[in-house]
């Protein structure tokens, strides 16, 4: 089990209405996934959005979430939200210290490999970090997320 930080539980989810039970990533995994089954109003955010946003200050469990989030997500959308929030957030900030299992999770894991085509710089389209991402992505972006290509298989 990977816990949430205590920070987050008591600071974020209470404040947000999560469930009192809400204390690791795998507790918080399926809350996310059913929250994030379908598109949304711009702007219409549940608390289980507000508690992951919140894990881009702790890189571990940002990874953790993103991992098994990718392994249990049933639908391109749930992908699409991955890839355009908490990963992006996790190379936009923790990039340097990331890359290495990146560029392992992209070679190994053909989910993994199609999430990655739905990331986009966050002002570091220069740096060595995103050069190695173009690279661990760029054999799936012609069947990836902008190319309307399906969620692979588990």
């Amino acid at each position: 089990m990977t816990p949430l930080p205590a920070d987050l539980v008591t600071r974020v989810c209470a404040e947000a209405g999560a469930p009192d039970d809400i204390r690791t990533v795998e507790a918080l995994v399926p809350l996310w996934l059913a929250d994030n089954r379908e598109e949304r109003d711009e702007g219409d955010f549940p608390w289980s959005t507000l508690c992951v946003f919140e894990l881009r200050e702790h890189p571990e469990e940002c990874w953790a979430f993103v991992r098994r989030a990718l392994s249990e997500a049933e639908t391109v959308w749930q992908v699409v939200m991955l890839a355009a929030g908490p990963l992006e957030d996790l190379i936009a900030d923790h990039g340097a210290a990331v890359i290495d299992r990146i560029e392992r999770e992209a070679r190994h894991s053909a989910r993994f490999h199609f999430a990655l085509t739905g990331v986009w710089p966050q002002g570091g389209e220069d740096s060595p970090v995103w050069s190695r991402i173009e690279a661990a992505r760029a054999a799936a972006m012609a069947t990836g997320i902008d190319a309307g290509g399906p969620l692979p298989g588990r």
